[in-house]
């Protein structure tokens, strides 16, 4: 099996559609119906991805990126929100919590497994990578 991602979403037919197009790619999927369990699977099964609505019951998208970016075995993670708000202060808070991409609802699936290829073959940042030293001259 590929790599591991967790969708989690409220709308059953979509999360669905989405799964299904992603484990046609390779991918093995994790689905969610609402944050807590998106913590528990995200824990389970530690994915390289997580692709999140904002707005779900129990714990919000938010939420669920706030405590994973807290958290340092998933803190690397890559987060992306999916989601049917495109204002810019709902983008901005996602940025803010720690996401590493926003996509809007209304993606094709063809759109989706290329934003989530994309996003995969990025690589971590060197900061996350490599420990900074002590002290200067050390």
């Amino acid at each position: 099996m590929g790599m591991s991602i967790v969708l989690a979403d409220d709308e059953p037919d979509l999360r669905s559609i989405y799964a299904e197009c992603l484990r046609s790619e390779g991918y093995e999927v994790w689905e969610a119906s609402d944050g807590n369990e998106a913590l528990e699977l995200v824990s389970l099964h530690h994915p390289v991805l997580l692709i999140l609505d904002v707005w779900m019951p129990q714990v919000n998208g938010l939420e669920v990126v706030e405590r994973l970016r807290n958290d340092p075995l998933s803190g690397r993670m890559k987060i992306a929100m999916l989601s049917n708000l495109a204002d810019s202060d709902t983008r901005l808070e996602g940025f803010s919590a720690g996401v590493s991409d926003y996509w809007v609802k209304g993606l094709s699936l063809d759109e989706l497994c290329r934003w989530v290829k994309r996003l995969l073959d990025e690589p971590q940042p060197v900061c996350d990578l490599v420990e900074a030293p002590a002290a200067f001259g050390d």
